[in-house]
């Protein structure tokens, strides 16, 4: 979508407990600052184009809802969600998310 933005941030820290051992603690904060990623804009062309039917081994063409050549394209003949951003990325983990921290602690041996 348009506009797409992401701010990670991770923090790391180990401590060293002997010469082979170790800890390590560490957080990442995805999309830091919680800017919504819009997802790509409906693009639903109900009215636009003429249907095409197929009834006992005819083919017929119906224009009544379709552009005619020269007529403007607007939003009601593209239907009532076209171009509108109304959603916003959809995914668990990842790119365009809402924020998300998570932590980890890890035994090095």
């Amino acid at each position: 979508g348009p506009n797409f933005r992401q701010f990670d941030l991770i923090f790391n820290k180990r401590f060293r407990f002997t010469e082979r051992t170790s800890m390590e603690f560490r957080t990442e904060i995805f999309n830091l600052f919680n800017h919504p990623n819009f997802d790509i804009p409906g693009s639903r062309l109900n009215l636009a184009l003429p249907t095409v039917s197929l009834a006992n081994g005819v083919y017929t063409i119906s224009t009544n809802n379709a552009l005619q050549p020269g007529q403007a394209y607007t939003q009601g003949a593209a239907g009532g969600t076209f171009g509108l951003l109304r959603q916003t990325v959809v995914r668990d983990v990842g790119l365009g998310t809402s924020r998300q921290i998570q932590f980890a602690l890890r035994f090095n041996f």
